[in-house]
């Protein structure tokens, strides 16, 4: 993409597809140039399409609790769930595109184009990791909604033109409109196409905010990673122009030490643009994932249910890479500390050994991303989702189950 061209290539490759996923939501990156018509003006049609879908699935979803009818209240409560989730995503981080541009800006100025040979070996395998993740989101998450959007149209074709069998045209999505949308063909065909478009709206904003922030995660993680070993080779009173045994020169205690508290600087201003979006999905990755293992119980065929279950696949493999990737800063972040412990300050002056000591210092705090500044992004709330999930699914097995 154009905006990444500033930076080096292995820096930008992790953003292109989360930045074409927000840039089809209109939320646009690094592109501050723009004039405020240009930028905003795609919004006069994504908003309305938006509030439509969420306010026809709310009114559906009140009118099958009151009929009781727990087999459809169950195939609807998934997709009005992600659209609930992706809205409200949308609106605690369109906010932040400006700050999020400012860190990506940052971080890619910071981005070192000169590395050792242990440092390139380490920093090859942590983005191919990183980009096969980024892939691998990408395919299941585009063909998995595909093929559950897609299915109900295939399915109505095949029943009604090879079966010859007299069904009701189906929609991806149901909804209640003031209208019948399946009455005939020349109604059934616009309404199918805006609940396509829509709920494709709503999994850009969705994945793509994810996908963002799981690359900022692993990116900033891998400048630390670079940080401890520049640390490795810093001595006491070495000289800057000295060189290391691979020909690089060896690093100052002052120019990592400035380098450090700019990574942490840009940890917090993180952590400030994602904590409320991460807190959103805490919130709804749990119900949204029961909800989709329940609505596979009750699908209506194989296809249906295994469209389900690659929604709770996807859900939670990316619940998975986010805490990973906290994990992965907040152990980089740390390990300085651990790597600081080792210098030999003793034999340095002054200025050095109180570098040291502050290097320590800060590190002792390791840099997070957090739910709203207050539980932190790692593997163990990774698990706690999990267990969080499983119970809600036993809870709703359990009441259906009495009735």
């Amino acid at each position: 993409m154009k905006a990444l061209q500033q930076f080096p290539e292995d820096f930008s490759q992790p953003y292109i597809i989360s930045f074409e996923f927000m840039r089809r939501f209109n939320v646009r990156y690094l592109e501050d140039d723009q004039t405020f018509i240009r930028k905003y003006w795609q919004y006069s049609y994504i908003a309305p399409a938006t509030l439509i879908q969420i306010i026809t699935q709310g009114t559906h979803i009140a009118l099958l609790l009151k009929r009781q009818d727990i087999m459809q209240f169950a195939a609807m409560l998934p997709p009005f769930l992600v659209t609930l989730h992706s809205l409200l995503k949308a609106s605690v981080l369109i906010p932040q595109t400006a700050e999020l541009s400012s860190f990506i800006k940052e971080l890619g100025t910071l981005w070192r184009t000169k590395f050792t040979e242990s440092q390139s070996k380490l920093k090859n395998a942590r983005l191919w990791r990183l980009n096969f993740c980024i892939r691998a989101n990408y395919f299941v998450t585009t063909y998995g909604s595909l093929q559950y959007l897609i299915l109900p149209l295939l399915e109505t074709l095949v029943r009604r033109y090879i079966l010859q069998q007299d069904c009701e045209l189906l929609l991806p999505i149901a909804a209640s409109y003031p209208f019948d949308p399946t009455k005939n063909w020349v109604i059934y065909i616009p309404v199918y196409i805006f609940q396509f478009y829509t709920m494709f709206l709503l999994i850009y904003i969705y994945m793509g905010s994810e996908l963002i922030l799981i690359s900022s995660c692993a990116l900033l993680g891998i400048e630390f990673l670079m940080l401890k070993d520049d640390l490795s080779k810093i001595q006491p009173n070495i000289s800057p122009a000295n060189e290391s045994d691979d020909g690089m020169p060896k690093p100052t205690i002052r120019e990592f030490v400035i380098r450090h508290q700019h990574l942490i600087r840009l940890s917090q201003q993180l952590d400030n643009v994602f904590n409320r979006m991460i807190f959103i999905d805490l919130l709804f990755v749990g119900i949204t994932t029961c909800a989709f293992s329940f609505a596979g119980e009750f699908a209506r065929g194989p296809i249906y249910m295994l469209n389900n279950y690659v929604a709770v696949a996807s859900s939670l493999t990316t619940v998975f890479y986010v805490c990973y990737y906290g994990e992965i800063l907040m152990g980089a972040s740390a390990e300085i500390g651990d790597q600081a412990y080792k210098r030999l300050w003793y034999k340095g002056d002054k200025h050095f050994a109180m570098a040291i000591w502050l290097i320590i210092k800060k590190s002792q705090t390791p840099c997070r991303i957090t739910s709203l500044k207050y539980a932190f992004v790692s593997l163990n709330m990774f698990n706690k989702v999990v267990s969080t999930t499983w119970s809600y699914f036993s809870l709703m097995n359990s009441v259906y189950s009495e009735d």
